[in-house]
């Protein structure tokens, strides 16, 4: 990228090799995870309707290969999970996602759902199951139950392809926690780089230190006068002290958009105004 290939939130053209994705209207882009072939796999909501749906993207040119893709329970059930509002994503393996529901009124996470967004459809659910770790070619999962009146875990490893069962492990958490710690984590595993939080005079600031360069976010609190608050949330794409790339994620916000940007292989993904993803290539 050249210093001449540069936005501002104005509108003007995206440099060479960027793309931009509208969600919908009223959509707020909630969850990116990445997976084989060059897929970019997302969670969106609705919040004034209370609604939630699945996407996929390929990471490298935005063409739509899934969108409003509601997750369902599969099997003899139709009925989308979580009321179609209370569903969120856990993890990938090779072309899959997989998401979860949540347990009755709980932010404990209960179900997995394998979908292939690639082709829209959903490839096994396991509703009994809960999600712990990715393996690699198992998943540790466990089932709650209710034993002498006191609930416990009974764990598994479970096969992400099929959702069937590889292992049973039983209720003792030893081996389970052994294998939970080995598990490495899904920025590691999707090869993402998350921003740093921090501050300077001004405010909150957000970065990712890359070689030679840096993406960092800034969040701002507007005082107008008014009693609601207006924070601004800008990025900026800079080689040393040289500017190459800016706009605004964000304008008059109730809050701070944070942990709305990321980099992975040389490209950075980032939420604007909630609906829209934009990508650039910053190699």
């Amino acid at each position: 990228m050249t210093a001449k290939s540069f936005v501002t939130s104005d509108g003007q053209p995206l440099p060479e090799g960027a793309w931009s994705w509208h969600g919908g209207k009223g959509a707020m882009i909630w969850q990116l995870m990445f997976a084989d072939g060059g897929l970019l796999l997302g969670l969106k909501r609705f919040p004034e309707q209370r609604r939630a749906s699945l996407f996929c993207l390929s990471s490298e040119t935005g063409q739509v290969f899934c969108d409003d893709f509601v997750l369902a329970g599969g099997g003899d059930s139709s009925e989308p999970v979580g009321d179609g509002w209370m569903i969120g994503l856990e993890t990938t393996h090779r072309n899959l996602l997989f998401c979860h529901g949540f347990q009755s009124g709980s932010p404990e996470h209960q179900g997995i759902w394998a979908v292939d967004l690639s082709i829209g459809t959903l490839v096994w659910s396991r509703p009994d199951f809960a999600f712990a770790a990715n393996l690699g070619e198992t998943f540790l999962a466990y089932k709650s139950r209710v034993f002498a009146g006191f609930p416990e875990r009974d764990y598994y490893l479970i096969d992400p392809f099929t959702g069937r069962e590889v292992e049973h492990i039983g209720t003792d958490p030893e081996r389970f926690n052994q294998l939970r710690n080995e598990a490495i984590g899904e920025e590691d595993r999707q090869g993402v780089m998350l921003p740093s939080a921090g501050m300077d005079e001004s405010g909150h600031v957000e970065t990712i230190e890359l070689a030679g360069s840096s993406v960092t976010a800034t969040h701002r609190l507007a005082c107008d006068g008014g009693t609601e608050s207006a924070w601004s949330s800008v990025l900026a794409f800079n080689a040393g002290e040289r500017l190459l790339y800016k706009d605004a994620m964000g304008k008059a916000e109730a809050v701070p958009l944070f942990n709305n940007f990321l980099v992975k292989d040389q490209r950075l993904y980032y939420i604007k105004e909630r609906e829209v993803l934009v990508s650039i290539d910053l190699s």
